[in-house]
């Protein structure tokens, strides 16, 4: 008898605990596959030591299918170490993907757009 009370016990204890991870996996958008598409794809020109190179067929052809602003929360300092995010933002533009509705790009702040000057009087 004791034994089904224990194991009852622990069959609601995994349901519970199955039920809040999915809930928080649920909840954030994996786009780690895309990134690592992007920086294998497009490594000649997103490189620190190299000058800005136009991007190949296939590295443009990534990037428009890529989520770029989730690519942009899910950069790390040692995707930064591999990557310039600078360089990512102007690949990004360059593919008609600019990152819209986040502040950060990795570690990096992105401006924030300036209003237009008020009309004068």
């Amino acid at each position: 008898m004791m034994g089904i009370k224990v194991l009852l016990q622990l069959l609601v204890f995994a349901l519970v605990f199955t039920m809040f991870t999915k809930h928080q996996a649920l909840g954030e958008q994996d786009c780690y596959a895309e990134r690592d598409s992007v920086i294998h794809e497009c490594m000649e020109t997103l490189r620190h030591d190299a000058p800005y190179k136009h991007p190949t067929a296939s590295c443009r052809r990534v990037v428009r299918r890529s989520d770029v602003a989730c690519i942009c929360r899910v950069l790390s300092i040692d995707d930064e170490g591999l990557i310039s995010v600078a360089k990512f933002l102007q690949l990004a533009r360059e593919c008609g993907k600019p990152v819209a509705g986040t502040p950060k790009c990795g570690s990096f702040t992105l401006p924030q757009p300036r209003s237009p000057p008020p009309p004068r009087a």
